[in-house]
């Protein structure tokens, strides 16, 4: 399978197996086995997630914001459909509540049915309260409030519903959506393949939040670095030294993490020099009268 990362250029995987394939109101669903990263989730001709690492990219979502607060008890998932999302949300000891809102049901089912390796049964936690909708219509409707609100979306592609969830409108009905001391956190896109829609994604955020940063991870799925950005009024990520993110990993959770830890948690702050230059660069900010895409 040919994957574009950008108008210039793509990767290509082996593909095994094709265990499902489908189509949904929203986009095209298929479950493949690849070659060397085992079984897959792809949406619309692009890899979600695999088998092989897809730890790499949920720890790496969920794990600094959770660590950040310090006690969240309530949040909430946008997005998420493979239910990975909600599984190390689950893991930590404090939550009492979790809200997922997916707008694809047929990922869901897919889910639960191709991909138990992702979810673990935390379709089946009391604790979470799964919603079939739009997450954009949740935030503006629900008057609800969470300690952390985690954005695991699709790319804001011209052609998806999901740009509207990267403009600085958006971000802004999350800050009323948070408990004090609140922390949110979104996928960011890849700084190497799609470098001014990371820039902007950070740059958004930052305009509505006090402390805003920006953190990468290698997922090989994604034949790239991929970028989050980490944000709150009340908590500063930069006060998340290794010592104290090591104290809390081993208060907060249950079971041992197989990416994130506090090695891990320096390396994916210490951005490198090129890409924290390129991100100074650029100073556009997302609306909804002039959103971000990306390229492909």
């Amino acid at each position: 399978m040919i994957e574009w990362g950008t108008p210039y250029s793509a990767h290509m995987f082996a593909i095994k197996k094709h265990i499902f394939h489908g189509r949904s109101d929203f986009q095209e669903i298929q479950v493949l086995e690849y070659e060397e990263l085992g079984k897959a989730l792809v949406l619309d001709g692009k890899t979600q997630s695999a088998l092989a690492d897809e730890f790499v990219y949920h720890e790496a979502l969920v794990h600094p914001a959770m660590i950040l607060h310090g006690e969240p008890r309530k949040v909430l998932i946008l997005g998420g459909g493979e239910g990975a999302t909600a599984r190390e949300v689950l893991r930590f000891k404090t939550v009492e509540r979790v809200v997922m809102v997916d707008i694809d049901p047929v990922v869901i089912e897919v889910a639960k049915k191709y991909l138990p390796e992702w979810h673990q049964g935390a379709f089946n936690d009391p604790r979470l309260e799964l919603i079939i909708g739009d997450g954009l219509k949740y935030i503006n409707s629900d008057s609800e409030k969470f300690d952390v609100i985690i954005a695991d979306l699709a790319d804001p592609l011209e052609a998806g519903p999901a740009y509207k969830l990267y403009v600085k409108e958006f971000y802004e009905k999350v800050v009323e959506k948070l408990n004090p001391g609140g922390v949110f956190v979104t996928q960011s896109t890849s700084p190497t393949l799609m470098p001014y829609t990371f820039a902007v994604i950070y740059n958004t955020i930052k305009s509505v939040f006090r402390h805003a940063t920006y953190y990468i991870a290698y997922v090989k799925s994604f034949d790239s670095i991929w970028g989050f950005t980490l944000a709150s009024n009340d908590n500063d990520p930069s006060a998340l030294t290794p010592e104290l993110v090591e104290d809390r990993l081993s208060k907060l959770i249950r079971g041992e993490n197989r990416f994130y830890d506090p090695v891990s948690h320096i390396h994916m702050f210490s951005v490198p020099k090129n890409i924290r230059d390129q991100v100074s660069r650029i100073k556009d900010i997302a609306t909804l009268e002039k959103p971000v895409f990306t390229p492909a």
